[in-house]
């Protein structure tokens, strides 16, 4: 009887951790620093493509799940993201391009909101962290920021307003990060990705402060390194 029973809290045992440790998927909740990258946040007043784009942020809403006794599954991802831009550093390149006048520059953020799909694969490092890599791609809905540049000197003060512009586009995602298990319910989840978008803005309107009224059309590369740290409820 003895060895039965002890027999019985060994099975016991390892049928509630491997219950733990099975769960077949999650739902995660994540945020962190959103560094952009190339033309996003170049600060070159040469290139007609620079963004002028600070550090920002992400929020994300990520599932998973596998699919089979593999390691591998189905993904999604709901992201918003944010990035200033750098509006001191543009009134500073324009003043040393025009000696004499006082430039100001007020302006918004970068916003991309985007829901994705792909793939996923977790790998066990140990019983309770894995390392999980996913590739997915998707649609981002992308908002350029309104911009107010003013030059003031000895003959007066002039403005240029460029409006704000919202567009659709093709995005992908590369991504990798680890996931610890927190007990029963929940994990830790670590991730560093990249995402790559290029949309194009149509029609956007500039107005100057002698009337003239102007639009354009652009392709703007937005690529990120985006780092999140969050929780995960588990499936």
């Amino acid at each position: 009887m003895k060895k039965f029973v002890s027999s019985l809290v060994v099975l016991t045992t390892i049928v509630l951790n491997t219950q733990a440790q099975d769960a077949k998927g999650y739902i995660g909740f994540s945020v962190g620093p959103s560094i952009p990258m190339g033309d996003l946040a170049s600060k070159d007043a040469d290139n007609n493509a620079a963004g002028w784009a600070k550090t920002g942020a992400i929020f994300d809403i990520s599932f998973a799940y596998k699919l089979g006794d593999g390691n591998f599954g189905i993904s999604a991802l709901l992201r918003g993201q944010t990035n200033p831009t750098d509006a001191q550093s543009l009134a500073d390149e324009l003043a040393n391009q025009a000696a004499g006048v006082n430039w100001t520059v007020e302006s918004a953020g970068w916003g991309i909101g985007g829901l994705m799909f792909g793939g996923f694969g977790s790998f066990p490092i140990s019983e309770k962290s894995s390392f999980d890599t996913r590739a997915m791609i998707g649609f981002l809905s992308a908002t350029s920021p309104e911009i107010t540049i003013t030059g003031s000197g000895p003959g007066g003060t002039v403005w240029v307003k460029q409006s704000s512009a919202s567009t659709n586009s093709f995005a992908y995602l590369l991504g990798a990060g680890f996931k610890f298990d927190l007990g029963k319910k929940l994990y830790l989840l670590t991730n560093l990705d990249y995402l790559g978008s290029s949309p194009e803005f149509n029609n956007v309107e500039t107005i100057a402060s002698d009337g003239t009224i102007e639009k354009s059309t652009w392709s703007q590369s937005m690529g990120s390194i985006n780092f999140s740290l969050g929780l995960a409820l588990k499936l």
